[in-house]
């Protein structure tokens, strides 16, 4: 079968594989795919394609259009009315003109012109315009999504992670969906003749509060459960408009308090069998413990550069800093200058910390182990005392060494360059 498949995202990418593993011919049209051996991929831009005539090229010899294409969230060029209304109604319009057989439309649980969400309204208007057409159409409308490999889900599993998970007041219960019965849902309506102009609520099996996944999303990755700490709607609030959270952003928010749930018979006798959990399987806690982790130690580094200099520079007599400089053989004229310069570098060193904590790689963290590691050796020989002192301020530097390395290893152009090999 011929294929137009709209959109390269989670869905997207993971569904083109299936449909290539099962022999479709699939044309691609996405902003930023790469050349694909086995598909043919046009680089184009959705929210651009507002008229008709500008899809016609697109659906020549195509069977059947799925439409993956979808944001959470608007930015500089991509607005929920153009992605989610303008291009699809436009779409549509040329499936009829160009006779498509069959149009798979992945939208949203709780889409509806009259939502409580811009997200959910626009998600809704692409709805009504495709129930309008008289095309074989399917409207794919699913719940949360849990992939192993998708951003959200990551993110939900760091969260899981933490050993005080918040408990959510006055919000509704959620029906998350695993991504291979999404998978499993688009396939079949691809390869099987069933009902035209149907919606269908692809739900997991069970309808169960915020929490009680994030409790199943710790036992999948082996963890015990978590602790609960009942958090009042007057709190959320508070941190909607902080927007520093996802979770909490206000429209986020809104959507957790409507809920997030239907029947899931319809959807399992498609399947033919029960929706699967939306957990993991067997998993580790591992990566998803290092999503809150890795930010933590980072800040902990920046405290420890930033509270060096600050007590170096008010705190501790200056008297008795200029002492310890005389101690490792620095003269007299030289130790304004090497105290100002270690209070610089340390103040360098804890603001790339927090660069790097904000997701700017600074590539500092072997410069910082190359100085605690002179520090340590001209101390251990100029001044021994520190390094035979009960309270081991010395010795306390290896595991501060350890802990640069591992977040040099771990650093995300590391990262790229250990796994380069084996693409």
């Amino acid at each position: 079968m011929n294929i137009l498949l709209l959109g390269n995202g989670l869905i997207g990418c993971h569904l083109r594989d299936a449909l290539l593993i099962r022999g479709h011919q699939v044309r691609l049209l996405s902003r930023r795919a790469l050349a694909h051996p086995e598909c043919e991929v046009i680089q184009g831009d959705f929210a651009a394609l507002q008229n008709a005539a500008d899809w016609l090229p697109l659906l020549d010899g195509i069977d059947t259009v799925i439409n993956t294409v979808g944001i959470f969230a608007e930015s500089a060029g991509q607005s929920f009315t153009a992605l989610h209304h303008a291009a699809p109604q436009a779409l549509f319009a040329a499936c009829e003109a160009s006779k498509i057989k069959k149009v798979i439309h992945l939208s949203a649980l709780g889409a509806d012109t009259d939502a409580p969400t811009a997200y959910w309204r626009s998600k809704g208007l692409g709805d009504v315009a495709l129930m309008q057409s008289k095309l074989n159409w399917t409207i794919v409308r699913p719940s949360l999504i849990y992939a192993p490999d998708g951003v959200s889900s990551r993110a939900f599993c760091t969260l899981a992670t933490l050993p005080l998970l918040p408990d959510l007041q006055a919000v509704g219960k959620v029906q998350p969906v695993h991504l291979h019965d999404v998978l499993a849902l688009l396939i079949k309506l691809v390869e099987q003749p069933v009902a035209q102009q149907q919606i269908i609520n692809a739900v997991g099996p069970l309808a169960i509060p915020l929490t009680t996944w994030w409790q199943q999303l710790r036992q999948g990755m082996g963890l015990a459960s978590a602790i609960t700490l009942p958090i009042a709607a007057c709190l959320q609030n508070l941190a909607a408009k902080s927007a520093l959270l996802p979770l909490f952003q206000p429209d986020s928010l809104t959507m957790l308090r409507a809920g997030n749930c239907s029947d899931a018979a319809p959807f399992a006798a498609i399947l033919s069998r029960a929706p699967q959990a939306a957990a993991p399987v067997n998993g580790s806690a591992r990566d998803a413990l290092l999503g809150w982790l890795l930010p933590l130690l980072k800040l902990s580094m920046a405290l420890v550069w930033l509270g060096t200099a600050a007590v170096c520079l008010w705190a501790w007599p200056r008297a008795d800093s200029y002492q310890l400089l005389a101690g490792v053989g620095i003269p007299s004229a030289w130790q304004p200058l090497l105290f100002y310069g270690s209070v610089a570098m340390d103040s360098l060193f804890g603001m790339l910390c927090l660069l790097d904590l904000l997701g700017v790689q600074t590539r500092s963290w072997r410069l910082q182990w190359l100085l605690v590691f002179a520090y340590s050796i001209i101390i251990a020989i100029k001044l021994p005392q520190f390094l035979w002192h009960p309270f081991g301020p010395l010795l306390k530097n290896l595991p501060i060494m350890a802990l640069l390395l591992m977040l040099d290893l771990l650093s995300p152009s590391k990262q790229c360059a250990v796994e380069k090999p084996k693409s």
